[in-house]
Order: C-alpha cells, then structure tokens, then sequence
C-alpha cells in the first residue's frame, strides 16, 4: 500500500469518527509450540544428545548442552507481584500460605525435571574401586619417574559406551565429593585443623546494627565448587559401562606435570587393581629430545643470601599454644576481686554515636592477655553558646539586653526542632585566647551538652541570641579523652561493667558495655603496671596483574606472628620465637611437581589453594586465629592493605571484617570515593594498629635513608647477615620460580621480608616511641603511628587548655577549611617564581667561602625556639595582638609583667621530665631494658619539646597563630645578630651562622687552645639569658665551606678520652637523592683528599688521577650497574606533569603504571640512564631512556648505563663545585681529566674569572706559559713532505730551526721553510682565529648544560637550555671567544717572531751551551725574521689595532692605534 492511499485511508476514519486502533483486528497464530506428554519430552531430549554436546569448557565447570531447556530448574520471581505479597500474614492466611507451598514442592518434586535431575533409575552405578595404599605408593613412584618434558598430544582415544549417549570424555570433572581417600599424612603443619576456615554471610541480610553481629560458626567452612552442566553430563554417563579401545602403542601421555594434591583424578585405576609394570628401555645416549630440561635456561638466581637469613630465625612449630582459647572470656574471669575491671586501651572506633574501645584485659586464670572491646555509651557533646550583648533582629541589633534566658529558649527551640529529646543546658564561665576577633578573654557561655547519635549544629551557626557556638565540630574521642584526661594508650578502671548486653559485636575474647563514662577512670603511673605483651604480625604479599581486568591479584600472603612480646624487650629480633604462615595460589594453574611435598618440609606452614578466594579466606582465618594487635608491613599503609580490602570486596569474600576487630555487614558507602575512602580505610581495621616502616612515621625514624625501600632500610639498619635482595616479580614468575625449587626460593623471598619489616620496626623501635609519644599528648595511638605530628601538637595542647578552662578553636574539616592563597613574587630575569614566606624564619649569615685549615668551633643554642619561648613568656594568653591583623608584618611586642603562660609551662614541664629521666639514665646498676625505656622516653620528650613551636606556624593547625611564630623568629634573629657581634668584640672571626649557630674561626692549630676560646665564648653568651643555652656543638678540624647550608669538615670527637676524626657532610650534592651512589662515592673520595691536609699541589694531582681511573673505569663498564641507580622523589601523580617527556623519573613511573603497579605522589622513583640503542630512536628524547634498575641489571637485559651522560651530569657537576676553591686546577682541568669535550667548560672557566672582584696582576707580569695556555698553536706544513709539525718560537722549537732558517721537522725531508710559505701560513692561522670570533658562538657557563649556539635570547644572558625553550638551565650565555681571548691569541703569533721578546728568552734554568746555541740562532735569523714582520705587518697591523682598541676599552683605557701599536711592541 502506497503512501497517498495511507494517508486517504486515514483520512476516511477521521471522517467517519473512527481510529485505526478501533479498526484493528487480532489474528491468532497457530501452532506456536507443540504440546508433548513427559514421556514425549523424553525422546525429545534423547534426540539432541544423540546428535552431539555443544561444549565450550572442557574442564567440567563451563557450559554444556545436555538437551534440556534454559528455563528448567529456574526459580521464576515475578516483579510484578507488588507490595501485599511483602507484607506479613497474620492469621489464618499463615496456615493457608503454608499449604500451598507445601503443594507446589509436591508438584516440582514430581514434575519432568525430576526426570533430569535424578537421572535414569533402571540403570545402577557401578561400586566405585576403592584405593588402597598400594595403590597410591605405585602411583607415586609411577610419577616419580616420569620426564618433564611435554611429549607431543597424541589422538585423544575413542571411547564407546553402551548407551545411545555418544559423549566424548574431555577430562575428569574436578569434584570433591569422587576424590579416591588416600592415606592422610601424618605431618600437622599443613593439617586444616590449624585455621578456622571463614564462614559464609547470608547474602539476604539487611541488618545495619552493628552490635547484632550472628555466631558465624554455625555456616560451612567454605564456598563449594559450583556445579555445571558439563560435570553433571559426565557423572551421568560414568553410571554406564563404558568400554575403551585399545591402541596399538600404549604410551602414557603426560600433557603437563601437575603437582596440586588436592586435584584427583577419578578415573586412575578403574579397575581396582595394580597393573603391571611395563619396562621402558632407556636410549643408549641421551638425545636433544629426550634429555632434560628442554625449555632454554631461566635466569639463575641466588637465594642464599634471604634463605640464609630464614634458616638463622627462632621459627616454632604452628601448633596450637596452649594459651590460645577460643570463645568468649567470661567476665569473671577477667574482673578483680572488687568488681572493676582493668583494661589497657590501644584503639577505638566511633559507631552510631557509641565509642568503642579495643585493648586487652588479662585472664586471671591462664595469666594470658586477650584482646578486648569496651563499648562507652552516653558520652555528650559540649557546645559553649556565647550570649550577644544586643538581641538581634533581622541580623540588626536592637536595644534589646539579651538575657542567658533569652539565650536558653533559643537553644532549647533549636533542640526541638533537631529533635533532641535528652538535652542538658546550663550557664558556665570559660576563657579564650585564640585568633577570633571581638571574643572576650573570659566571659559567661551557655553549655549544652546532648548524645552524640543526634545530629550535629552546622558550623557557624549563629543566633538573634548568640554570637558563636563552639565545639560543633569536636570529635566523639576527642571529647571522651579530654573530659576524662586520658593520655594514650593507658590502664584504666571500669567499674559497673556489664556483660550482656554485648552479644558476638566483635571478634575480641571478652566485651562488655558502661552505660556511664563515669565509671572509666585512668589509672597513673604510680599503680606500677606495666603495659601488656602485644602480639605482632607482619605481612608480606606478592601480587600479579590481571591484564584483562587491569587489577592487581594476590598471589602469595606470608604472614610472621610474634606473640606476647613486651615493648620494652630488647632481645634480638633474630632470637625471638614466631611462628610463619605463607598461603599460595599458582600463578599459571598449577604447581610445579612435588612443590607440595617440598613445601610440607619446611619449618613455617605453606598452604597451597587453588584460586584467590580460598587464598583470602585461609588469610582471613589466620588473622582471627592469631588475633594479632599490631599488623607491620612495608608499604602496607598505602599499598599493601589497599590491595587487600579490594580483593575482599572484588572476590565478595565471606567475613572480609575479620581484618579488624568489629564485626560488619556492610562496606562503608564512602569506599573508593575520593579521600572518604582513606578514612574507610582506616575505620576497617579498628582495633588493629597499622605500623608501617615506610609511612611518615618510619621515615622520620630513618632519616638515613634516601629511597626508603625495604632494601635499603636492611642496608642501613640491619647490617650484615641481613642482606636484602631487589627480585623483579614478574620475571621471576615467568623464569626461575617456574621450577618446584625455584617457587620455594621465590615463597622463601616472600617470608623473608616479613622477618626484615619485624626486624627494623623493632630496631628503630617505632611501637615504644609511637606510645611514649602519644602518652605525652594524649591522642591516638594509631594516629601517631601514621605520622601525624601536628596532629599530636594539637592534642597535647588541647588537654592543657581544657584543664584551665579555656574554649579551644574548632577543628575545620572538609569544604569548610579555609584554603590559604599563597603570594607569589616575580623572580630576576623572569626566573620560577617563589613562594612569598608568611614571615620571616631564621638568619643566616653570608658565608666566608673557602677552605680552613685551623680549628672551626660550632657554637650552637640548645632548643632555640622552646627557650626563647621559655624566655620571653610567649604564650596565647601573655601576647597582645588584638590590634594585629593577619596580614599585618609588625611583630607584636614582648609581654612585660604577666605571670607565665601555658605554653612556656608546657615546654618548661617536658624540658624538666626530659632531665629527670636522662639523670636516671646515668645509673650503672641500670639494666639494658630500663636504659632502652629510658632512652625512648628521654628521645619522645625532646621532639614534642622542640615541636611546639610548630603549631604556631603551621597553617592547617587549629592553634595557628601568626605574630606568636613572627614574635619567636624575630628574637630569634636578634639573638643570633647579637652573639656575632659579642663574638667580634672578642676578637673572634665568625664565618657563618645559620639560625641558632655560629662557626668561629679560632685560628688555633691545637684543641686545647680551641675548646678554652670556646668554653669562654660559652661562659659570655650565657651570662645575658635566663634560660637561653649555647654550649659547643662541633670542633672542625678541617672545613671546606662552600656556600649557606653547604660544607663539608673533619669533625673531631671524643670516644674513650682520645678525639677521632669523622667526616661530615651538610648540603652537599652528595647528600642529596638525586646523585647516584658512583657520584657520592667519587664526591666522598675527593672530600677526604681535600680535607687531608697534604700539599695543595699533592692533592691536586691525586684528584686529577683518581678521576682519570674512575672515567677509564666507567667506558670500559668496569662499574657495578647498582651504581648508577638515581632516586628521585614524585611531587604529583606521574599522568599529571605537563612536560613528562623530558623527565627521566616519570617516564619510569608510567612504564611502571602500565605495568599495573602502584605509583603515587611522594614515591620515590629509581632509575638508570641507558645508552641510546637499538630501543630508542635517534631523536627520542634522553628522558625515555631511562628504565628501571630491575630492567637494566637482569641477565637478559641488552641495556647499559650511559657512561657519557653519568659523566656529564652526574660526575662532572658535584666535583667541579667541590675543587672550586683549591688552587691548581679549574673546570677545564677536571674535564680533561674526565674525557670530555674541554671546549664547553673553557669559556666558563675564563667568564668566573672575569667576575672576580680580587686584585690580579698586570697581563705583562703574568707568565707566557699561563697567559696562553688556551691560545691556538701555530702549525706549519711542509710543501714537499705534507708533514706537520708545532712552532712554538725561536727558543721553544730551536730543534728546527738554522742558520738557513726553519726547517722540516720530518728526518727524511729537512727542508728549509720559504719566508712567503711561512707568512702564507701564519696569515691563515691568524684568519682562522678572526673568524671564530666574528662568528659569535655563544656558550653556557653552567658546565652541566653545555649549550652552544648563535641564537640571541630574549632574556638577555639567560641560557635558552638544549632545547631552546628556556627551561632546564639556570645558566648564563658568554661569547665562546671573546675579545681577551682574541687578543691574546693575536698576541701569542706576534711573540712567536719576537727575537728579543720573552718567548725569545731562554729560561734561567737551561744550561750555558744551551743559551749560547739560542742566541746563535736568533742572530743569524735576524733578518729573516724582520723580513716576516715586514711581509705580514700588514695583516698584524689591521687586526692588532681593531682587537687592541677593544680589550683597552673593556679595561676603561683610551687610546689611538698608533698608541696601540707603540704599547704592543
């Protein structure tokens, strides 16, 4: 039907008033389905499977087509069911709905699926054989001679059954209900008794009340395999006899070597009984075929330096203790004889408005500490409303006096409509001292205080009553710990406890509940109780990467539990008892054959799984199991614990809260969002501490370190007999720990790291000082373990102020914290702008650059910044500053009269506890124990000491206070100003000072005399200050000063009454990161001989030779590639640096990221730069051939370090600043000696000395051989021979020259030189010079750069850099031949002729026939030689007068050509 006559059609209905819809007519369809009976249904199904299986898996757990339909053995949810059938039933319709749902069981038991599900009846299975222990010793020595080799598949065999079901058998379905029962070995290290397996949650539960925790015991221990059509195919035909073909050659086929022993095969045997054995004949010689191995050679590997280290370890057997127990400690047990209970607290968690306290209580019956949870109900918040002075109205005052009643109906209004029922309201007094203007010193607050599960008052909020309302934002433990004065982790008793009311909340041993906060009270250090064993576990994964999901997998979790170790024991951690578990998966499928038998032998357990998920249920069960308190772990803050909740969250793995100790139901809303997934995080492992040697907190333990990799900090920290070596992981899965050895090295590598984590976190002991640390301030333990320093700041002065009644300022968090813009300032010649300082630090002093020789004494302040608090009562509550403003830079004056502040206090208190405990330090009858607990506690007073006065700087603190930090810098700077000059009255020399120190040159040679100007020095200084200390801080012997914050020096200390010399360096390029280790040591090497205080001129020529066997050494790959590794520190996230093409350390971290790695901000990256090669381009950029240390230093790596670029960049720069202040060589010099290109380190060398503002010498005095030492020689060419030879002048080059002129320097030739063939030749040398420098190259003087161009820049000076996009280089451009070089150069061909000039002079030394030969010839060369000058005058003449006006006018001279001239001869 066409278009118009649709539309005519339509035309017509509207007319008549009809639609198309009513018009429409229903047509049935016929035959839609056919209607079979069951047993037609049957044949149906039969009919399918006779034609053949659609199979995609082959290994019994796909898909496979058995006939039946997709819809069979479905439960069918109808979505449109609505509501009423949600609701519950009541009544008579309970009854009725149970008996229909009793019928409609009887119906699908009895329906055509029970034909399929239970299989045919007529025919019975066949008894299964039974496998005896014959049997499985004959399999196994069967299997213990087969080859590794993978011989080719042959045709899978035919296999005939007797029923019409023609299916092919693939391979045996891995179920565990047809496993043959082997005899179980007798070894109980990998028994399964020894973990309690995770239980399953139902996935139905929607219960979010985390205090309704179920006994999750009562579930199956794991997960069964799925089933599938495919297994449920082949177990119905194994029902059937079914009778294999025989073969002719009956060869074994072993497709791949299995070694997992929980994968049985069913049909091993069939029979029953032992066949017998066949006799293979072995071939006379082995062939390439048939010999093993036939896979080409792995990267070898030695693993004996970490299986040394595990062997030495105090490992115990994984038994259960006889201290372990299981289910709940009763409350009985627990309690004293009074009825309190003593619980020491390590943790906490706020839920729904409750806090939970985790810790320990010990078991008066076993003497065992158990972990504990205390859960504190009704704790309130206090809010401290200040009333106006006006009531307001529409935001304007009114004349109106508010009332505190007026101020109590408004907060009581407000409370309704929060509906708070339980609210308590009441007048107080209370000070304030902080930064928020027009807030009186002391004044009348109203304090509400209501529960913590209500919701809370915005922030700011404010009232036609009220002007501010403080503390809507304190946290729920922070209110708890400040109300009851409790300073960290501590005892503490509880009375009225009860028991019941906790049911299975957590998976600590005992729970219990106070009502009131009221019954928790502190107990001090006078009761004498020490605190409890802790139990360690530290984790150690590797993981592998799903390319297809791009996911990060774990393929081994180790795990090294210590238990009950005291934080005060200083044993060895070699000699303390742990116990080790590893749990594996394989990487590719399988293990190798007998790694199962091999990994049984070893002393720790290793638990071999088959997927991830029983890998992460088996860890889950061994963290409930070993309950431990602290989890230690390299990187585990950021890298490894993240892993793990997503692989819990990924694999949906049953009891995935069992990482800490509150039971969940849910994952938190906020995971994986942002920052709100951190403290998620965070939340997830409460009860547990986290102590990470490589977080802030670690590093600021081992300042040692440069890259604080696990290696490194073994290296430092741990000494010899605990070498770490770097593997790549990736390879080894794919090279060395292929083998059932080389997988035992690689879980053994694995282990070993857990021990090296425990090792330092117990060397540098992190867990002592965390807790000292936050007993001191009185915050959280796992706070301070994750390196929260202002934090601590913050806590400490949160309890001293809230003891004397102060109103602290709110913590701002989130969107509400105010964002501080930072100035910047436009730097010279449009250098990178700075950062603006929001005041003025301390002082540093010009330093007096050079190297000394006589003593140098480092006068040095005490705690500077803490004294002078001390000393000029600095405080929030003595310093006026109501007239200051923010920005306002005038410092605030000194307080006069006021009686001391809490500040000064404070510091003042720990200043004295710190000297109390380092004179109970000076006891000999002290153990080693309480000097190391002294030694802590003496250590964790002076850094909060000396940190205090941070938080006034510091702008994210809550305590910021601007003009206290400019006040403290100001008399800071005074102080310094003033010891300098007291030091000069004295007649003492100060060379620089820096902040709280000055160095003094004592110009004495003996130590005696110098310590006696020091202790004096001493004695004058400390006679102005009350509280002020300068004592002497070092004694250099030798110093090398090189510019602020940068010197090297010989410091003599006292060991045993006799001084030894220790070098120390400050700033230098070889402390720094980015040098490699080959740049240090050459840089330790040169200082040591600078600072040797042999001869100048010695020292010089060792340098220059130690530098020309290390650049030998370098070309001919002499140097270890660890040598070369770089560490440079990631200030952004590698994707978002603009420029990453020219930046080596990010090229490597995205290479790393596509890897699947965990790169992040603040990581430091290591490197080694390559030889350009096959596998860069030939304009790629240097940054892209920098690869990764693993990359370069593995065995199949064709990659080497670029020995020139090392040289250049690494070498060259640190030593030449180094050497700048000897005499006797410069930068042409040491890159001589290096093998590089002199050329761009002349001009650098001639443009510093050009800048010097010390008196030289006239030119004329200078000596002819230094004056033109970089002038180019003369050469002359002889016209018969072409041979060439150097003319150094009439004196120099006497050997060629006679009374018939000068002759050819070849033996063969001798013939005499044409005057015009060496006029000729002169004129073109002097024109080659002229045309270098009008061709106006110019160079940078940065010898790191080496830029050379004819390019004029924009910048004036500024060096353009490489690549000539003003970046990269701070250098600046000189002429590469300039006007002085010129001239002298012009100069030098002129003296060449001069017959009775200097270079015409025989030296004083040379003997009298010598001189008399010389003279000889410069006479009978007279003429020729003014017969040259008459021939090129010329050429002299034009280019002396131009060249000769210039140098005179750089030197402010004036005068004519002819004086010119007249001045040249």
């Amino acid at each position: 039907m066409s278009r118009r006559s649709q539309l005519a059609e339509l035309r017509a209905l509207r007319e008549s008033g009809k639609t198309r819809l009513s018009t429409y007519k229903i047509e049935e369809e016929e035959n839609l389905y056919e209607e079979v009976d069951e047993e037609g249904y049957k044949k149906v199904v039969r009919a399918r499977l006779d034609q053949d299986d659609f199979v995609i898996d082959d290994n019994g757990e796909g898909y496979a087509d058995d006939g039946r339909e997709e819809w069979m053995g479905e439960r069918r949810y109808d979505s449109g069911s609505g509501s009423e059938e949600e609701l519950p039933l009541k009544g008579k319709a309970v009854k009725r709905k149970r008996e229909e749902d009793k019928e409609k069981t009887e119906r699908m038991n009895n329906s055509i699926n029970k034909y399929f599900s239970n299989g045919p009846v007529a025919a019975a299975p066949k008894p299964k054989p039974v496998a005896t222990v014959e049997d499985a010793a004959f399999m196994a020595d069967l299997l213990g001679e087969v080859d590794v080799n993978v011989v080719p598949r042959l045709p899978l065999k035919t296999v005939k059954t007797g029923s019409r079901h023609k299916t092919r058998v693939l391979s045996p379905p891995i179920s565990r209900e047809n496993k043959a029962s082997l005899p179980k070995p007798k070894d109980a290290r990998n028994a399964t008794h020894l973990l309690n397996t995770p239980p399953l949650e139902p996935a139905y539960d929607d219960n979010d009340d985390y205090l309704g925790g179920m006994d999750e015991d009562v579930f199956p221990p794991s997960d069964p395999v799925p089933s599938s059509p495919t297994t449920n195919a082949v177990d119905r035909k194994s029902q059937h006899s079914i009778k294999v073909e025989e073969e002719d050659d009956d060869i074994m086929e072993v497709a791949q070597a299995i070694g997992d022993h929980k994968i049985k095969s069913a049909s091993v045997n069939m029979s029953g009984s032992r066949p017998a054995p066949k006799i293979a004949k072995a071939p006379a010689y082995p062939s390439p075929a048939s010999s093993s191995p036939t896979h080409p050679p792995a990267d070898v590997v030695d693993a004996s330096a970490w299986n040394y280290v595990t062997s030495k370890l105090n490992v115990l057997s994984s038994e259960e203790s006889e201290t372990t127990s299981f289910g709940k400690l009763q409350i009985e047990d627990a309690t004293e004889t009074d009825g309190s209970l003593r619980f020491f607290w390590t943790d906490y968690t706020e839920i729904n408005g409750s806090l939970g306290l985790f810790g320990k209580v010990k078991n008066k019956n076993s003497g065992a500490y158990v972990s504990a949870l205390v859960k504190v109900e009704n704790i309130l918040r206090k809010l401290y409303f200040l009333p106006r002075p006006y009531r307001q109205k529409h935001g304007r005052d009114t004349s109106t006096e508010v009332e505190m009643g007026d101020v109590y109906h408004e907060v009581d209004e407000i409370m309704t409509k929060l509906r708070v029922g339980m609210h308590k309201i009441k007048p107080c007094s209370r000070k304030y001292a902080f930064e928020l203007p027009d807030i009186p010193k002391e004044a009348d607050y109203l304090k509400l205080m209501y529960p913590y599960d209500k919701p809370a008052l915005s922030v700011g909020i404010k009232g036609d009553t009220f002007s501010h309302v403080f503390g809507t934002t304190t946290a729920l433990f922070e209110q708890f710990v400040l109300w009851k004065n409790i300073m960290g982790p501590c005892w503490l008793k509880i009375d009225d406890a009860e028991f019941a009311p906790l049911n299975n909340a957590s998976w600590c041993k005992f729970e219990i509940q106070v009502t009131s906060p009221k019954a928790i009270t502190s107990l001090t250090e006078s009761d004498n109780l020490d605190a409890p064993p802790l139990t360690f576990m530290s984790i150690a994964l590797r993981t592998t990467l799903n390319v297809k999901e791009n996911k990060q997998e774990i393929l081994v979790a180790s795990a090294r539990v210590y238990e009950n170790i005291s934080l005060t024991d200083t044993s060895c951690p070699e000699d303390l008892p742990c116990k080790t578990y590893t749990i594996m998966r394989p990487a590719d499928g399988s293990f190798p054959v007998g790694f199962d038998a091999l990994a049984k032998k070893q002393r720790g357990t290793i638990m071999l799984e088959k997927t991830e998920n029983m890998l992460l249920a088996k860890f889950l069960a061994l963290l409930e199991r070993a309950d431990p308190d602290v989890l230690m772990g390299h990187q585990l803050q950021d890298v490894d614990y993240p892993i793990l909740l997503s692989r819990f969250r990924e694999r949906k793995t049953p009891g995935w809260h069992r990482v800490g100790r509150l039971r969940r139901h849910d994952w938190p809303k906020n995971m994986g969002k942002g920052g709100g997934s951190f403290i998620a995080e965070r939340q997830l492992v409460a009860g547990r501490l986290i102590c990470d040697v490589a977080n802030d907190m670690g590093k600021s333990l081992m300042n040692k370190c440069q890259s604080w990799s696990l290696t490194e900090m073994c290296d430092v920290y741990l000494g010899e007999g605990n070498v770490r070596r770097e593997i790549d992981n990736d390879v080894a899965l794919k090279t060395w720990a292929t083998s059932r050895d080389g997988l035992l090295n690689y879980v053994n590598h694995c282990e070993a790291d857990t021990y090296f984590v425990a090792a330092i976190a117990l060397r540098v002991q992190i867990l002592p000082l965390s807790k000292v640390l936050t007993n001191l301030a009185g915050n959280s333990w796992a706070r301070t373990l994750s390196g929260t320093r202002a934090e601590r700041n913050e806590y400490i002065l949160l309890h001293e102020f809230n003891k004397n009644k102060y109103i602290c300022p709110d913590k701002i968090y989130g969107k509400g914290k105010v964002h501080v813009e930072e100035e910047t300032l436009e730097g010279e010649d449009g250098v990178d702008a700075k950062k603006k300082d929001k005041f003025k630090g301390g002082l540093v002093f010009e330093p007096e650059k050079g190297l000394y020789d006589k003593i140098i004494i480092v006068m040095d302040f005490n705690s500077l910044y803490p004294s002078i608090i001390q000393e000029y009562n600095i405080c929030f509550t003595t310093v006026n500053r109501s007239d200051k403003s923010e920005d306002d830079d005038k410092v605030p004056d000194v307080p006069v009269d006021q009686n001391q502040g809490i500040l000064p206090k404070l510091i003042a208190t720990l200043v004295s506890r710190r000297r109390q405990v380092k004179s109970l330090m000076k006891d000999k009858k002290a153990t080693p124990d309480q000097l190391a607990t002294w030694d802590i506690k003496q250590l964790a007073l002076k850094l909060t000491a000396n940190s205090m006065y941070g938080c006034l700087g510091y702008v994210q603190s809550r305590f910021y206070a601007r003009p206290l930090a400019m006040l403290t810098t100001f008399k800071g700077r005074e102080i310094l100003r003033s010891t300098k000059d007291l030091a000069e009255s004295n007649q003492l020399r100060v060379i620089y000072g820096d902040t709280d120190s000055v160095m003094i040159n004592t110009n004495a040679d003996n130590i005696e005399e110098a310590l006696k100007i020091g202790h004096e020095f001493k004695r004058s200084v400390n006679e102005k200050y009350k509280l002020l200390e300068i004592d002497i801080d070092n004694t250099f012997r030798r110093l090398l000063l090189h510019a602020k914050k940068k010197y090297a020096a010989i410091n003599m200390t006292e060991v045993d009454g006799k001084y030894v010399d220790k070098l120390e360096v400050k700033g230098l390029d070889m402390r720094r990161r980015e040098y490699c280790a080959l740049s240090k040591e050459a840089s330790s090497r040169l200082l040591n001989l600078i600072l040797s205080g042999e001869e100048p001129e010695v020292v010089v020529g060792k340098v220059h030779e130690y530098l020309r066997d290390l650049s030998e050494r370098m070309r001919e790959e002499k140097v270890p590639a660890q040598k070369y590794i770089i560490f440079t520190k990631l200030g952004k996230n590698p994707k978002d640096y603009p420029n990453p093409d020219s930046m080596p350390q990010v090229q490597v971290a995205l290479r790393a990221l596509a890897q699947g790695k965990s790169v992040r901000v603040n990581d430091v990256i290591s490197y080694i730069m390559t030889a350009a090669g096959s596998s860069t381009g030939p304009h790629e950029s240097t940054a892209k051939r920098a690869y990764a240390p693993a990359e370069v230093t593995s065995a199949s790596s064709t990659l080497k370090p670029d020995a020139e670029w090392y040289l250049y960049k690494q070498i060259f720069p640190p030593i030449e600043r180094l050497c700048a202040p000897m005499p006797g060589t410069d930068a042409v010099h040491l890159a001589e000696c290096l093998g590089l290109d002199t050329r761009k380190y002349s001009i650098a060398s001639s443009s510093s000395s050009n800048q010097t503002t010390e008196i030289s010498p006239l030119e004329s005095q200078i000596p002819d051989s230094t004056r033109f030492k970089d002038c180019t020689r003369l050469t002359l060419k002889c016209r018969y021979c072409k041979s060439s030879f150097p003319f150094e002048g009439l004196a120099t080059s006497i050997a060629n020259i006679t009374p018939a002129g000068i002759i050819c320097a070849n033996n063969e030739c001798k013939r005499p030189f044409t005057t015009l063939t060496i006029v000729a030749q002169l004129e073109h040398a002097i024109r080659l010079a002229t045309s270098r420098y009008y061709d106006g190259y110019l160079v940078c003087d940065d010898s790191s750069c080496g830029n050379r161009t004819r390019q004029m820049s924009v910048y004036g000076h500024r060096c353009l850099g490489p690549r000539g996009r003003a970046e990269g280089c701070l250098g600046r451009m000189r002429y590469e031949v300039g006007e002085k070089e010129m001239y002298n150069q012009l100069l030098y061909f002129r003296g060449l002729w001069d017959v009775d000039g200097k270079m015409g002079k025989v030296e004083d030394k040379g003997q009298g026939e010598e001189r008399e030969k010389v003279e000889a010839v410069k006479e009978w060369n007279r003429e020729r030689v003014w017969d040259l000058q008459e021939c090129g005058g010329g050429v002299f003449e034009e280019v002396w007068g131009g060249f000769g006006c210039r140098w005179m006018g750089c030197l402010g001279l004036r005068c004519s050509g002819r004086a010119m001239r007249t001045w040249l001869k």
